[in-house]
């Protein structure tokens, strides 16, 4: 089982349909959790709460991680229209 762990092939990137679609579901998605973090740091420090503070850092580390899957989407959609 194990050799097969790396032996993915990625489908091409016109193979990916709704591609916009997944662009706009991210951006939603990104937009939700950055500003649930700022709700929750401003929560958090208001009410001195540690589990709210916590809980915008994940919010926080969500949000990044959309914005990192965004920054990928684009350099794959760059690197297909120039190869």
């Amino acid at each position: 089982m194990s050799t097969h762990c790396c032996d993915h092939v990625a489908p091409k990137l016109d193979a990916i349909v709704n591609l916009v679609r997944y662009r706009k579901i991210l951006w939603i998605a990104l937009v939700v959790n950055a500003a649930m973090f700022l709700v929750e740091i401003v929560a958090g420090v208001q009410s001195g709460s540690l589990s709210l503070l916590a809980d915008a850092v994940d919010f926080a580390g969500d949000a990044m991680n959309y914005a990192v899957s965004l920054a990928v989407l684009a350099s794959a959609s760059c690197s297909a229209s120039i190869g």
